[in-house]
This record gives C-alpha cells, sequence and structure tokens, in this order.
C-alpha cells in the first residue's frame, strides 16, 4: 500500500538505508505484507481547532486595525482634500477679495477728482481692472462652493452673500462706467470754459486798444468782469441767471450800437458779435459752464451711490469672510477631534493583538512545538544507530529497534507518532518492492522496440536485441565490436567523439540528433539517437537510446524533391500573374486615356469653333474699316460676339486644361511607384475627374465624398489610385443598373494610432454569400464571358495589404448593396 511522509522524514531514512544492487536479485516469496496503519480519530478540540481559533482571532484583529486604519485614513485624507481643495481656497479667496474691495475704496475718490483726461483714464483703468479681479474672485468662490458639495443653513447663507456680493458688483461696476462718463463730460466742459476765458482774455485785450466808445465800453467792460465772476459760480440757477442776464445786456448793447459813426460801429457790431459767441452762444462761456456743473452734480451723486454699493460689498464680503473663516476652524477642531479618537483606537487594538500574540505563543509551545521536538528526536534516534541487522536470501534487511515514540496526549500528534511507527515498518517492505520493480524494469528495457546501448570510451557495455537486431547483429556481436564508431559513417565520427566529451563535462542530456550509420554487411541505415550520462557499476558511461528512422528520411528525401517541383511552379504561376496584373494595370490607365481623350474632344472642338467665328468677325470688322463704313453699332455688335467667343474659347480650353491636369497626375501616379505626400481630398477629386468620362452617361449616378479636406497621407499615390479605380469600376461595371439611379459613397477618417480608414459603398445588388470569401482570389469572377479577368479585386487585395501595409474587408447583402473598407497607417512605413 503505497502512502507519503514528510520530505524531511524521507531524506533521512534515504540516508540511513542500505544502497540496493543495480542488477535485480531474484524474486522470492519473503516481502511482508503491508500493515494497517492507524486509525484517525476525531477530536473535539485537536491541535488544528486550536490552531484555526487563534489565528482566526489574531486574524480578526488584525483586520479590525486595518478596517480602522483605512477607514480612519479615507476619513483623514477626505477632510484634508476638503479643506485643502475647498475650505482654504475660499478663505484666500475672501480675503482677497475683501482686499480688492480696499483698494477700490481708495481709488473712487480720486476718479471723481480727476481734472485731466490722462488722470482721469488712468484711475478708471485701475477701477475696472480690480472690479474684473473682484468678479473673477466671486466666480472662483461659486466655483469652489459648488465642488465642496455640502448641505446646511451655513452654506446656503454663504451662497446667498456671494449672489449678493456679485449683484452688487455688477451694479458697481455700471455706477462706475456712469461715473467715469460724467467725470468725462466735466473735464470736457472745463477744458471748453478754460478755451472761452482766455478767448475772453484776448476779446478784453483788444477792447482796450480800440477808440473810447464811452458808456459801450464801460458796459462792455463790466459784462465781460461780470461773466467771469459767474463762470466760478457753484450754483446752478444762480449760474443760469447769469446767462440770461448777459444775454439781456448783450441786447441793449446792440441798440446803442445803431447810434455810433460807422467805422466805429462796425468795430462795436464786430465785438459784440464776437462776445456773443464767447458767452452765450452754445459752446460758449456760460453753456460750458453750466454743462460742467451738471456733469460734477451727477458726479457727486454718482460718486454717493458708488459709496453705498461699495459699502453694502464691503459687509457682504465681510460676513461671507467670516463665516467661511468660521466653518474652517470648526472642520480642522473635528479633523484633529477625529485623529486623536481614531489613534487611540487603533492603539488600543494594537495592544490587545501583542497580548493575544504572547498568549498563542506560548499555547503553541506547550501543545505543538515542544512534543513534536520530543517526536522528532525519538525518530533521528531509532533510524541512526537503534537498528538490528540480519542476512537472507534476499539481501540485508533492517529490522528496527523497539525504540519508544512518544505518542502522549489525545490529540492530532498522538495520530502523528503512530503513523510514524507505520511508515518506519513500511520501508522494509518499499526496499523488497523496489527490487522488484528494477526487474520489471529491466525486463521492459530488454523487450523495448527502441535501441538501448551504454558505452565508455565507444566499447559497449550493455546493449538490447533492438538496437543489436538495427545493426544484424546479436547481442555478443555487439558487446564484441572494437569500437562503436566502426558502425558510424566517416563524417559523423568526429560529431559523436565531441558529444561524448560534451555528456561526460557537462553531464545534460543531449538533445535528439539524426547521423548516419552502416551495417558490417555494408548496407546503410539512418538513425535517431539522444544520449545522456549514467553511473554504470564502476564509473561514469554514456546511455544511448537509438531509434532507426531510414524509412522517415527516404520519404523526407520524396517530399523535399516534390517540395523543390512545386516552389518552381510557384515562381512560374506568380511571374505569369504579376504579367497579368501589370496587363491588367496597363488595360485600366488605356481604358481612361481613351475616356479622357474623348471627354477632351468636346471643349477642344468647341474652342477650334469659336476661334474660326471670332476670326471670321474680325475681317468683317477690318473690310469695314478699311471701306470707311464702320459704324458705331457694327462696332458694339463686334465686342458683344467677340466678347462672348473669348468666353466660350475660355471656359473650354479651361475645361480641357483641367482634365489633362487631372488625368496626368492619375496617369502618372498609376505608372509609377513614386511616393510623395498628397491631400487625400484633392487627390480623389482629380480622380474622379479623371474617370468622369467613363460615367458620365449616367444621370442617375450620384457619388458622395466625404473626407476632411486637411487629410495628409504620405505614401504611394499611384496604388491609392488604381486601388479606388478597380473599386469604382467594379461598382459600375458589376454592382449598379446604368438605367437606374444609384449611389457611391467614398468616405475617409483618422483613426486611433495615426491610421487611416477609407470606406467605398455603393447601393447595388451586392455580393451572394456563397460568392463573398472569394471576391479577393485570383482569376475569380462572375462575368468570364463577359471579358472580366478576375485580377480586379485580387489587385486591390495585393496593393492594400503589400503596397499600402494595411487591411481590406469586405461587407454586403444581396439587393443592399455593398462596401469595401481599407485601414492602413496615414504615413506608410518604408
Amino acid at each position: 500500500m503505497d502512502g507519503q511522509f514528510p520530505s524531511s522524514l524521507s531524506s533521512t531514512i534515504a540516508r540511513s538505508t542500505p544502497r540496493v544492487a543495480t542488477l535485480p536479485a531474484p524474486a522470492t516469496d519473503t516481502t511482508p505484507s503491508p500493515q494497517t496503519p492507524p486509525p484517525n480519530r476525531t477530536r473535539r478540540f485537536g491541535i488544528a481547532v486550536r490552531i484555526t481559533l487563534g489565528l482566526s482571532v489574531m486574524a480578526l484583529l488584525v483586520m479590525l486595525i486595518g478596517g480602522v486604519s483605512m477607514s480612519s485614513f479615507r476619513l483623514f485624507r477626505a477632510e484634508v482634500t476638503v479643506l485643502s481643495t475647498n475650505t482654504l481656497p475660499e478663505v484666500i479667496t475672501s480675503a482677497e477679495l475683501h482686499g480688492s474691495l480696499q483698494k477700490l475704496v481708495a481709488q473712487l475718490p480720486q476718479l471723481a477728482a480727476a481734472n485731466s483726461t490722462p488722470q482721469r483714464r488712468s484711475i478708471y483703468d485701475g477701477l475696472v481692472t480690480e472690479l474684473d479681479s473682484m468678479q473673477l474672485l466671486v466666480a472662483r468662490m461659486r466655483g469652489l462652493m459648488k465642488e465642496d458639495g455640502g448641505d446646511g443653513k451655513e452654506r446656503d447663507g454663504n451662497v446667498r452673500l456671494l449672489e449678493q456680493t456679485r449683484s452688487t458688483l455688477l451694479i458697481l461696476a455700471a455706477t462706475v462706467a456712469d461715473l467715469n462718463a460724467e467725470v468725462t463730460r466735466q473735464i470736457e466742459y472745463g477744458d471748453r470754459q478754460a478755451e472761452a476765458a482766455r478767448a475772453l482774455s484776448r476779446l478784453a485785450a483788444a477792447i482796450e486798444s480800440m477808440p473810447d466808445t464811452g458808456a459801450w465800453a464801460a458796459r462792455i467792460g463790466a459784462l465781460m468782469a461780470r461773466a467771469a465772476g459767474a463762470t466760478q459760480l457753484d450754483h446752478l440757477s444762480r449760474l443760469k441767471g447769469e446767462a440770461r442776464s448777459a444775454e439781456r445786456t448783450l441786447a441793449e448793447l446792440a441798440r446803442l450800437t445803431g447810434g455810433a459813426p460807422d467805422a466805429t460801429g462796425q468795430m462795436m457790431s464786430t465785438v459784440q458779435e464776437e462776445l456773443f459767441s464767447l458767452l452765450v452762444a452754445p459752446g460758449g462761456l456760460f453753456e460750458s459752464a453750466i454743462d460742467r456743473l451738471q456733469a460734477r452734480n451727477r458726479a457727486q451723486a454718482l460718486t454717493g451711490q458708488a459709496q453705498v454699493l461699495v459699502e453694502t460689498v464691503e459687509r457682504s464680503t465681510r460676513a461671507l469672510y467670516d463665516s467661511i473663516r468660521d466653518q474652517s476652524a470648526e472642520r480642522t477642531g473635528a479633523l484633529a477631534e477625529l485623529i486623536a479618537e481614531r489613534t487611540r483606537t487603533v492603539m488600543m487594538l494594537a495592544g490587545a493583538s501583542i497580548l493575544l500574540a504572547v498568549g498563542v505563543y506560548f499555547i503553541f509551545r506547550r501543545f505543538l512545538s515542544s512534543r513534536l521536538v520530543a517526536m522528532n528526536r525519538a525518530v533521528l534516534a531509532r533510524l541512526s544507530g537503534n537498528r538490528q541487522t540480519g542476512g537472507g536470501a534476499a539481501g540485508t534487511v533492517s529490522v528496527p529497534a523497539p525504540v519508544p515514540v512518544p505518542v502522549d496526549g489525545d490529540d492530532e500528534i498522538t495520530d502523528i507518532g503512530a503513523s510514524i511507527r507505520y511508515f518506519i515498518d513500511e520501508i522494509d517492505r518499499r526496499q523488497q518492492a523496489l527490487a522488484d520493480n528494477e526487474r520489471r524494469f529491466r525486463d521492459l528495457v530488454e523487450g523495448s522496440i527502441q535501441g538501448i546501448i551504454i558505452h565508455r570510451d565507444f566499447h559497449a557495455l550493455y546493449a538490447n536485441d533492438s538496437f543489436a537486431a538495427m545493426l544484424g547483429l546479436t547481442v555478443a556481436e555487439v558487446m564484441a565490436l572494437p569500437s562503436l564508431l566502426s558502425v558510424v559513417a566517416v563524417e559523423a565520427r568526429q560529431s559523436m567523439i565531441d558529444n561524448y566529451d560534451q555528456l561526460l563535462e557537462g553531464g545534460q542530456s543531449t538533445p535528439r540528433r539524426r547521423i548516419r550509420a552502416c551495417r558490417p554487411d555494408g548496407a546503410e541505415l539512418w538513425v535517431e539517437l539522444t544520449g545522456r550520462r549514467v553511473d554504470w557499476r564502476d564509473g561514469p558511461a554514456i546511455q544511448a537510446v537509438v531509434v532507426d528512422v531510414t524509412r522517415e528520411v527516404e520519404a523526407e528525401n520524396a517530399l523535399r524533391q516534390s517540395r523543390d517541383a512545386a516552389e518552381r511552379a510557384l515562381g512560374e504561376l506568380k511571374a505569369t500573374q504579376a504579367s497579368l496584373i501589370q496587363a491588367e494595370k496597363m488595360a485600366s490607365l488605356g481604358q481612361l486615356v481613351a475616356g479622357v481623350a474623348h471627354e477632351v474632344n468636346t471643349p477642344i472642338g468647341i474652342t477650334i469653333t469659336g476661334a474660326s467665328q471670332l476670326q471670321a468677325l474680325i475681317g468683317e470688322l477690318s473690310d469695314r474699316h478699311t471701306a470707311n463704313a464702320l459704324k458705331k453699332s457694327d462696332f458694339q455688335r463686334f465686342l458683344g460676339d467677340g466678347m462672348e467667343m473669348a468666353n466660350l474659347i475660355l471656359s473650354n480650353s479651361t475645361r480641357a486644361a483641367n482634365l489633362v491636369q487631372s488625368f496626368k497626375m492619375v496617369a502618372v501616379d498609376q505608372s509609377s511607384d513614386e511616393r510623395r505626400a498628397f491631400l487625400l481630398r484633392d487627390y480623389i477629386d482629380e480622380l474622379l475627374r479623371s474617370l468622369h468620362p467613363t460615367y458620365k452617361a449616367r444621370a442617375a449616378l450620384t457619388i458622395d465624398i466625404d473626407c476632411p479636406a486637411d487629410l495628409e497621407l504620405d505614401g504611394f499615390p499611384g496604388a491609392l489610385s488604381q486601388i479606388l479605380t478597380n473599386l469604382i469600376m467594379n461598382a459600375l461595371v458589376h454592382a449598379l443598373d446604368p438605367e437606374q439611379p444609384g449611389r457611391i459613397a467614398i468616405a475617409a477618417r483618422v483613426m486611433d494610432g495615426d491610421m487611416v480608414e477609407l470606406s467605398i459603398g455603393d447601393d447595388g445588388a451586392g455580393i451572394a454569400p456563397e460568392v463573398l470569401p472569394k471576391v479577393f482570389d485570383p482569376f475569380f469572377t462572375t462575368r468570364r464571358g463577359s471579358g472580366g479577368s478576375g485580377l480586379g479585386l485580387h489587385i486591390v487585395y495585393n496593393l492594400v495589404t503589400g503596397r499600402l501595409h494595411g487591411t481590406i474587408g469586405v461587407e454586403s447583402r444581396p439587393g443592399e448593396g455593398t462596401r469595401f473598407t481599407l485601414r492602413f497607417p496615414r504615413v506608410t512605413a518604408a
């Protein structure tokens, strides 16, 4: 009965067991009968249960500590994340918002007090910058509050404060803009008033140089002095009253001017008109002063309104900053309390785990390790020295001395002790069984169909009947050979010697190899052999397993000759196929040339007709001019007819040139293997323009192109041209009915990995399911009797997979159309 025992015990037993001879002894009937192992007894609270219980409790505590630690770490990380990504940025943003508001408060009075345009513009730009900065800060705060995602009255209150701040800032921005406009007007009117005052001063100097005019000059001087003083008034009603009074005074002076002499009256009238223009006319001194005072009053009102709005924003931002700061303090305190609480919990669980580990250690030492050590000492003592040896016909037999193995207790260790007793008694029976197995193995080797030879320095030490039969000898004749190298072909002897030396030095088995051998009668044979180093009696030797493979070698030679013939036939077939493909390519190009030539004939014929007609018109006009009978109507008619003929010649010449250019590009690409970069959409348009003569008679045919205009390829346009030409012509010939409406769709897009997907589909007759797997096969066609060669789609397949390094697939259903899908790199590999 077979059994298993621990590796340490088995190695100890093996070291103490006598070595059995290589050649088996005669079989005897003294093999001890197998003993029955001690029965297993069920324990209520055995070692396994104790270990399981202790380890389970420890694992439970470890899992509990790990769970608490992971939970604490997740909570701590979440709180820190909220503090670092939301709360702290909210506090900083609210503080920045409050700081920007203080700058705004300092700049508002400066704008209202600005007295020059550069100063006003500089202050206003600063205010606009601060307002934009505050709007950005408010938007950032809104984003932070939205990301926070918290609930509660405090957050709702913060949101309301932020919305109030945002709306107030919008009103404040509009108010600042209005204030800037009023200050601009105030400065503009002030400049206009100063200019009028300077003109008034110049007029006063001019009046002083005039002749004495009496009361009129006094009235004029008093009016100018009063006007200069009135412009300094800050009361709008009084300023308007002064303006009306000045206007009345000027009217009275106009009456005084009427009684003055002509020269003096003319000077007085001029002065009065200029004075009227400077004082009371639109844009004059009084109107500028009134407008300036009104603009200043409005600016003061807007300044007060802006101050109120600023105070509102300051209260809301201060309240928002205080609320966010309080929330931050609360979160920080909660985080510190959470860390302290979880730290205490983890420390308590760790202490409990240490105490439990110490207890489990002492329990295991008491009930497990000390008993196992005692049992191991007893087993080693019994196997090493306390054995009795006796002789017998079957060889050396060892009888264990009665060394007691401790089996105290009532648990699994007791069962182990009983099992060890059983295993030790079983060793003798196994040794006898090993000798019997060796004898049976030798019988198996002797009867093997594979040749087995053991040699040392190529002198045979052992050979079975199969090896001798391969050489046509008996075993005795093989053993009598002076050297086994005599049956090996001359060219293989050195490799045999090298392999022998390698096996003796390394000891590793050699892979199977094939050599040519020869029998003593001169017949040749092929054998496969593998060797390894073995210990044979008094030293190392080489064991080789030999198989006769003469028939296999002859079959391989015949197969090799057949393969060479097939390869030659395949080469001839490929050459024929290449010539047919080139012929198909040239035929396609010739068809394209014929179509383009026919298409170019029409615009060239129209061009020739128009040129001849134009020549006739010019001759007729020349004759009339020579005869002096040229009329205006004749010349105008010539101009109209000549322009019509020129337009006709130009349009048809352009059409022919475009056709030739498109054909030239496509034809050059198809006839050469030049590599270049090109735009796919433009190239498809050029190709379709070249192919148009082949399908222009189909009025109901529609060709749709869905391709990005900026999709650029770097590869071989000739291969792509031939692929598209074959697929489009295949659809026109096989799929679409010339008398019925049809559609061809060409689509291209860029995929991941810098790959391009190009599809050509139609809504024609489709392909039958039994035909679909064969469409790319060479010489396969459904129109064999109608001129089809069966190479069109095969050429397409070879160009896509070979030239473009891509793949091609086809999808089709009868009656629903066919679609070919190409996938290839945007940049073709070199």
